[in-house]
């Protein structure tokens, strides 16, 4: 198996493994309107929600606010969603490519002016936003959609507006407009999907789902998740379950050393596998501590802090700042994916930690793997 093949077979594998979690989020769309799923970043929660909704046979608009940039983009985003829930991919391309239409596409353009407006339908068509489509007018088109089929309403990323200083998206405004919308509209069910670290915005005693619906939290797939993964390259328990410990299930760097492994004559020893994969990108570590150090000045020592395990509120190592600024610092930079919170602090890419540091943490006395 080559590796153009491997790849695609190594995330079935995966999603094959976590079809459980795909079902517990069937299950709460069955048994109310409000479905929300947790988590810190790069646990694999849009995958997983994906694969979910993908089971329910429902009509899907989702909604990714990490790709919008205004309320008009907004506006653009959903009601191109709701033309690629409402016409076939085929006659949508026709319809966006402005040639002389058949008459499949003709009739899907009748369909999705009477739907979305001319308005709407011009915004669909555009590869950017006029800005001329608010977020409250795109939403009123979705529950329209709702009011004539059972739709789910599915909202990535919302705290990705939260990183951008004096962002034009109000985020607050837009979940309480989605949970009136979804109190009026019963055919109309509502998935989030966000980081752990904006909970509170979600769920707090002011927050727009404050006691609404069902929510659950991810974490990264067990090491039960990722043998079965490695059973399906033939790659021993006891190689994958190394790995495992080393990166926390992380599932980027599981899935690339699985692949890594399985294109090798031999078994690696992980240590020296992920001192490779580490080396492969010599800008991964540049680039995370240049966003540290974006989000707040002192973001780059803090992660260095935590690769090498010391405290970052130690006061050798804060210098003059405060466990104020220090618990910002945090904040921003486990909201923007940088840093993760699970029995303390840790860094969520485990190569980045890795290269930080230096090395490969040693946990456990070598071993010796064969095929």
């Amino acid at each position: 198996m080559g590796l153009i093949d491997e790849i695609p077979a190594a995330h079935a594998a995966l999603a094959n493994a976590r079809s459980a979690e795909a079902g517990q989020i069937v299950s709460m769309l069955d048994s109310t309107r409000v479905a929300g799923v947790l988590g810190e970043a790069e646990v694999g929660k849009t995958e997983t929600v994906r694969q979910a909704l993908a089971l329910t046979g429902l009509t899907v608009i989702r909604l990714d606010l990490d790709a919008a940039a205004s309320d008009g983009h907004i506006g653009l985003l959903l009601v191109r969603e709701i033309a690629k829930a409402t016409v076939p991919a085929v006659d949508l391309s026709l319809l966006s490519g402005g040639v002389l239409l058949p008459p499949t596409a003709e009739k899907a353009r009748a369909e999705l002016a009477a739907l979305l407006g001319m308005e709407g339908l011009e915004e669909a068509l555009a590869p950017w936003p006029s800005g001329r489509l608010s977020s409250v007018h795109a939403l009123q088109i979705v529950e329209t959609v709702a009011r004539r089929k059972p739709v789910v309403l599915w909202i990535d990323h919302p705290e990705s507006p939260s990183l951008t200083p004096r962002h034009p998206v109000d985020v607050d405004r837009l979940l309480w407009g989605v949970r009136e919308m979804v109190q009026r509209q019963r055919s109309l069910r509502v998935v989030v999907s966000s980081r752990e670290g904006f909970s509170q915005r979600l769920l707090g005693p002011k927050a727009a789902f404050h006691q609404q619906g069902s929510w659950i939290s991810f974490d990264n797939p067990l090491a039960d998740t990722w043998r079965r993964v490695a059973e399906r390259f033939e790659i021993p328990a006891r190689l994958a379950d190394e790995i495992f410990e080393q990166v926390d299930g992380h599932p980027a760097t599981m899935l690339n050393a699985i692949l890594l492994i399985s294109s090798s004559p031999t078994l690696p020893h992980p240590y020296a596998l992920l001192q490779e994969l580490a080396a492969r990108d010599d800008g991964l570590v540049a680039r995370a501590v240049q966003h540290a150090r974006t989000l707040h000045r002192l973001g780059g020592q803090v992660m260095t802090q935590i690769a090498f395990g010391e405290p970052p509120y130690g006061i050798a190592e804060r210098g003059s700042s405060s466990p104020q600024e220090i618990r910002k610092v945090l904040e921003r930079l486990r909201l923007a994916g940088l840093l993760k919170r699970k029995h303390g602090w840790g860094i969520v890419n485990p190569l980045v930690a890795i290269r930080l540091r230096g090395s490969v943490r040693v946990l456990l006395p070598p071993l010796s793997f064969e095929r």
